[in-house]
């Protein structure tokens, strides 16, 4: 493309030569006399106007050797032309091969990232895997937590209670001895009179009849009849106390 707008530039740039006519008589054409006097050229040119590589561009174009002969200013701007065109195409491929080394270098890098995207997402996944496990362990030793405390508070009052139902109970034994000594005591004595009455009615030979009565609070008393008089005592009899056991 490059290329042809150079032409393009390079044809408007030429001049519009009219038709030339015939060969006239003791007339040469300009190529019969560039090939003939190509050193009378040189050296007209070789002045200072143009450099040798400019010389040798001129030479390898007819049209530019016949607008050098009719303008060598035209023509010097011609090939400045020329020349700057070829150096923004070699500017404009040479940034076209960086282009492409970048979209190789950014496609690489792009693969990389992707690998690495991949790599990532895997390790996220295996983390939200982690983190869900880690809570439900959590959550879990919460509720054996909250068990625990409820197990301490019961047994906390289990222990309440059963201290409670010693410190009863002692009171309970103390009371049942008292009066299970009380009740030992008093019929000690019932069976030292008995026995002493008893002595004395076998002493004096009598005959003896036994009489019991009991009231309404529990009291009874006995009575024992002789002959000659009568052999009476009573007592109370102690009801077995209801010891009240810890529920």
């Amino acid at each position: 493309m490059d290329s042809f707008m150079s032409n393009m530039q390079f044809e408007e740039e030429l001049p519009k030569l009219p038709a030339s006519p015939g060969p006239r008589a003791g007339e040469m054409s300009s190529s019969n006399l560039f090939d003939k006097n190509s050193n009378t050229f040189c050296l007209e040119f070789g002045n200072g106007e143009f450099s040798g590589a400019e010389l040798k561009k001129i030479m390898a174009n007819e049209k530019l050797a016949e607008i050098a002969l009719a303008d060598s200013k035209r023509a010097k701007r011609i090939l400045a032309n020329r020349q700057s065109a070829a150096r923004s195409k070699e500017r404009k491929m040479r940034y076209i091969s960086e282009l492409e080394h970048k979209v190789q270098t950014l496609q690489t890098e792009a693969t990389t990232l992707s690998a690495q995207v991949t790599v990532l997402q895997r390790e996220s996944a295996g983390l939200s895997s982690q983190n869900n496990e880690l809570r439900f362990r959590l959550q879990a030793m919460e509720q054996k937590v909250q068990l625990c405390d409820a197990l301490n508070e019961a047994l906390s009052a289990e222990v309440q209670r059963f201290r409670f139902a010693t410190q009863e109970l002692s009171s309970n034994a103390q009371m049942f001895q008292q009066q299970s000594y009380q009740f030992n005591s008093s019929q000690a004595q019932q069976n030292n009179m008995i026995n002493n009455d008893w002595s004395r009615i076998v002493h004096n030979g009598s005959q003896l009849k036994e009489v019991q009565v009991e009231d309404c609070e529990g009291r009874a008393s006995e009575r024992w009849v002789c002959q000659d008089h009568v052999i009476s005592f009573s007592y109370t009899k102690i009801q077995p106390m209801k010891v009240s056991r810890p529920r």
